[in-house]
């Protein structure tokens, strides 16, 4: 009950800071040819350097690349952003998110004219799930995330959830990646996925058979091949060229 009427506070205190917007928002395209790209918010303002439409929407939805569905150039055309925020927006970290959010969608749709629908798909993924034995990690009191993974393959993760353990393992592996373990709480944890040096002749393994390799005998979970339905957003409309700033 105290779960359900905290939602419903958090509801009621976001709803006013949900129809905000940016106060300036500039878009310009980027012709840098340049592979990386980056994000930051901080200090009232967004910014956004050589990030394609999709980095946007998935942003702005809290979704995964995999899915989204449009058209090629949302994700080869790419643009610089810079926002200024409003100056009464919230310092609550969920109500934060919530407006922030809610402000990057009305962005796209007046400056991208974007227009989508969802759906629910048929994905192959790997559902994480609990090896024989169960868990090797245990539960740890709420008091603050933080989890660091490097392309070296070593993830550590201090009061996580197994969700964003996933997500680690999502950007890692060639299938999604979803929690089916049951575990609800927060836990530290530390991985190495790394994959073996292959010897001679051997063909090399497969993303998720060395994940799964590495999560069965340091953590005590496994990835298992299913079928699952997944909510994706599908673009429906969407213009190149932003309207002017």
């Amino acid at each position: 009950m105290r779960t359900t009427l905290v939602g419903f506070l958090l509801l009621a205190c976001a709803a006013p800071v949900l129809g905000q917007e940016f106060e300036v928002v500039s878009i310009k395209p980027n012709r840098s040819l340049s592979g990386s790209s980056h994000s930051s918010s901080n200090q009232g303002r967004y910014t956004g350097i050589n990030l394609s439409l999709a980095n946007l929407i998935v942003e702005a939805y809290d979704i995964h690349d995999y899915q989204l569905e449009g058209p090629d150039w949302i994700r080869s055309e790419k643009y610089d952003i810079a926002a200024k925020f409003p100056e009464d927006f919230p310092k609550d970290k969920k109500l934060y998110g919530a407006a922030f959010a809610a402000m990057m969608r009305k962005m796209l749709a007046d400056r991208f004219q974007l227009a989508i629908h969802r759906e629910q798909k048929a994905f192959t993924v790997y559902g994480l799930v609990a090896a024989k034995g169960g868990a090797k990690f245990k539960e740890v009191p709420d008091s603050g995330s933080h989890n660091s993974g490097g392309h070296n393959g070593q993830y550590t993760g201090t009061c996580i959830s197994i969700e964003t353990l996933a997500g680690f393992l999502a950007r890692r592996a060639e299938l999604p990646v979803l929690d089916m373990t049951g575990l609800k709480g927060f836990y530290d944890v530390t991985l190495d996925v790394t994959p073996p040096t292959p010897q001679p002749g051997d063909p090399p393994d497969s993303p998720g058979s060395v994940i799964s390799a590495a999560l069965q005998d340091q953590l005590g979970l496994k990835l298992e091949t299913r079928k699952a339905p997944i909510g994706v957003i599908v673009v429906d409309h969407a213009q190149k060229a932003p309207t002017d700033n």
